[in-house]
């Protein structure tokens, strides 16, 4: 089985994120401490946003960028 392009661009910007996101998530399973899950949400947001800057999201980005509406 083959992954459609644009699928594979998503893929990869949706991964970039996914540290932000369900790292509150995770904090705040473990522990109900607002300050700690701040603390790990602000982490792991710029732990999200060292990722985006990574040349393979970069491109992935430009590429889902140039695409033609009409590809989707």
């Amino acid at each position: 089985m083959k992954i459609d392009p644009a699928m594979k661009d998503r893929l990869i910007m949706t991964g970039a994120a996914a540290p932000a996101v369900l790292g509150v998530g995770v904090a705040l399973l473990f522990t109900h401490d607002l300050v700690v899950v701040g603390a790990v949400g602000a982490g792991l947001a710029l732990v999200s946003a060292a990722l985006s800057l990574t040349p393979p999201v970069a491109a992935a980005r430009i590429r889902h960028l140039r695409r033609n509406p009409k590809e989707d």
